[in-house]
């Protein structure tokens, strides 16, 4: 095991007892000063093996900071039918510190562009059908809540117009996926398209999710998100708009701002704008599935 691969956060390929295993260290737990980042209550290590004779390959999620696996073993629990959609989950910890996965062998690297494409086409559709969406007004946006003059000041800052009447309209909620979709997809020969890393998933406005896919399938993403909203929520475009407002207002505040975030806050900006934001919201609607009992 190299020491630099430890000081400046690279993949440390470890030898372990297991034959034919290797592990890997979370960035944040290879890093030289992460005994001293209070703020990281979560590092994961992971080990991959096969078993003898062409087995299944299985992976081993080890916490290694405070918090333990519950949400991404819940989310792979309830996931598990969806033909492949997820790793198959093959035990976890009582106590929720660790999971073995089955190990998905992707039959090629894809792109980003290929990702969000694989996500539009057979991630999202199966995804939201399964949980299905739920009105619910925007002041219950769930990031910085930030005072609506702010909203406004932000869209203006990317060159967009919130739609008219949006501090009283709809947003469309469900269970998000909440982390890096379009790095996280994995294609099998058979199975098709598999969403790894489930850890950050909650209960949020899927437009968060959709926002991901836009960047790179602008008119796809659009086009999906009208078939998945429920009725009287505001307009695909109005919601990806608030959205994006949201997190370019977080993107900027951070003490220093990824280059590639602000990038592509500019670039979802420049897409709504050319598409079209300027929608109104539709009439508001009780409508809204009572599928969140189950989370």
């Amino acid at each position: 095991m190299r020491l630099a691969g430890l000081i400046y956060g690279r993949p440390v390929p470890a030898r372990l007892w297991q034959k034919h295993a290797t592990g890997l260290l979370g960035p944040f737990a290879r890093a030289r000063k992460a005994a001293r980042k209070e703020k990281v209550s979560k590092e994961n290590a992971l080990v991959f093996w096969k078993e003898p004779a062409g087995g299944i390959g299985k992976v081993l999620k080890a916490g290694i900071g405070k918090a333990s696996h519950a949400r991404e073993i819940r989310m792979l629990r309830m996931l598990g039918g969806l033909d492949g959609m997820v790793p198959a989950l093959l035990a976890y910890d009582p106590a929720l510190r660790w999971m073995v996965m089955e190990q998905v062998e992707s039959v090629s690297a894809l792109t980003a562009h290929e990702q969000a494409e694989c996500y539009i086409r057979q991630i999202a559709p199966r995804y939201f059908a399964f949980w299905g969406c739920r009105a619910k007004p925007v002041r219950r946006y769930p990031g910085g809540k930030p005072a609506p003059s702010r909203l406004e000041d932000e869209a203006h800052h990317l060159g967009l117009s919130l739609p008219e009447g949006w501090q009283d309209g709809l947003l469309d909620w469900s269970i998000t996926h909440g982390g890096g979709i379009c790095e996280e997809i994995l294609v099998r020969a058979e199975a098709g398209a598999c969403l790894l890393d489930w850890e950050k998933a909650a209960l949020a406005p899927i437009a968060e999710d959709l926002l991901q896919a836009f960047e790179y399938r602008p008119q796809e993403t659009l086009a999906l998100f009208e078939t998945l909203k429920s009725s009287g929520t505001m307009a695909a475009a109005g919601q990806l708009t608030v959205a994006l407002c949201e997190r370019s207002i977080q993107n900027r505040a951070r003490k220093n701002p990824a280059t590639a975030r602000l990038r592509s806050d500019r670039l979802c900006a420049t897409h709504l704008a050319a598409l079209g934001a300027k929608t109104a919201p539709q009439p508001q609607s009780n409508s809204g599935f009572e599928q969140f009992g189950k989370t």
